[in-house]
Formats: C-alpha cells, structure tokens, sequence
C-alpha cells in the first residue's frame, strides 16, 4: 500500500535524490521547500519554512487534508554557516539552529500521533559527518552543533517511539557531489578529499537509497542509529 512520505529541504541535490528514490517505491511524496523553482524535483513541492511553526502547521494540515497522515518523514532541510564563534553572528547562529534542529522538531511533532495511530511509521533524520567529529570553519559551530544534536533527538525518538513501531535513524553523510560542494574553491575541496580514504565524493543516488532502506521493510529492526555515508572520513 502506498505510504504518504514528507521530505524536507526537497528542491536540493539529496532532497530531490530521496523524494525520486520514495516515489520509485510507490509512495505519495510531498516535498518541502522555500525554493521557489522546483520543477527538477519529482514530487509534490509545497512552500513551507520549517523553521517557523505556522508555516509547518500549515504545511501539514495541507498535506492531511490531501493525503492523509503522513508515515515516513525525511528531515533533510538545512543550512550551513562559516568561522569560528567570533566570525558567526548570533542571528546566524539562531537561524542555523531553527533551520536545521528546530525545524525537524516542528516537523516530527506533526506526524508522530498519526504514525502511532497507523500502527508505525519511518523517521529519517539527515546529520552530517560534521556531528561526528565536531566540524570546522568550513561548517561553522552552529552547523556542527545543530548536527550533533540531531543525532540525539534521533536517539531520544527511537527510545521514546519504539514501542509505536515507530522507528527513527540518522543519516551522516561526508562529501557528496552537489552544487554546495562544487560551489566550493578548488583548494579546499582537494584538502577535504584527502581526508577521505574512498574519495571522490559520495553521489547523492547512493545516500538516497540508503535513506530509503531505513524507510523500507527490511530496516525494522534498526532503530537509533546513525548510519555514516563518508567515504571513511569517520571511522568512530
């Protein structure tokens, strides 16, 4: 039976990725963005930013009221920053945070009554490698923060939603070729591969198919974990 399958941050290279992978499965997929051009992306768009709690409310009232509830949610959306402390503005700060921490928050406490009345449901939550080994002045301290502790509230949802048949994972992706990544300096993409022992970077069909494992039948009795997709730049 096809399932209603929400993904965040849905115009961008993995976004779009995993909602191509989820309808390649035969569910209904509803993207969310802010992008105003989305035509690449094979699903629904709507415009939701998932940092603010109306824009979500609304969002997902859309999407019941078309739909249904939603069973699989990706919390994909996110935003990076830059520097050290110093360099990253409080303003930027809080938005790194709302975007990418909060707004899986606001999203999750959307589907979760209606996963746990439809007997369970799949929750992806997409981190980084970043959460792993604390980042660096390429990703600023928000990002790295707002990683790190995705990787938690994952952990905090599998405990509490077990018993929901409700299972939630993370995703810590490396490297992966996308436009952020190629919008880089030459240099610097050079000095991040090399520390990546199974470089070039990873490719973003890959990561959605791992993404849709978790969501699938067969990943039902994996819950909590963070699954890396680095190339081995993490080997924790």
């Amino acid at each position: 039976m096809s399932r209603v399958a929400v993904v965040t941050g849905a115009a961008g290279a993995i976004g779009s990725a995993v909602c191509a992978r989820l309808r390649a499965g035969d569910d209904t997929v509803v993207g969310l963005d802010t992008a105003g051009d989305a035509d690449h992306v094979d699903a629904e768009i709507l415009f939701c930013d998932i940092a603010d709690e109306e824009s979500v409310a609304a969002a997902f009232d859309a999407i019941r009221q078309q739909h249904g509830d939603p069973t699989v949610l990706i919390n994909n959306a996110g935003v990076t920053g830059s520097g050290g402390v110093l360099e990253e503005s409080p303003e930027m700060w809080r938005r790194i945070i709302d975007v990418n921490l909060t707004g899986a928050y606001l999203c999750t406490r959307q589907v979760v009554a209606g996963m746990t009345a439809a007997g369970g449901g799949r929750i992806v939550n997409i981190a980084s490698v970043n959460a792993r080994f604390g980042g660096s002045p390429l990703s600023g301290p928000a990002y790295a923060a707002s990683k790190g502790g995705l990787v938690t509230f994952t952990r905090f949802l599998a405990l509490q939603h077990a018993a929901d048949n409700i299972t939630v994972n993370a995703v810590a992706p490396g490297p992966h070729d996308t436009p952020m990544w190629n919008a880089l300096d030459p240099a610097l993409r050079d000095r991040i591969l090399a520390t990546v022992p199974g470089n070039p970077p990873g490719d973003p069909e890959d990561l959605a198919a791992m993404v849709a494992f978790l969501c699938g039948s067969h990943a039902g009795y994996i819950t909590g974990a963070t699954i890396d997709v680095n190339g081995g730049q993490w080997m924790g």
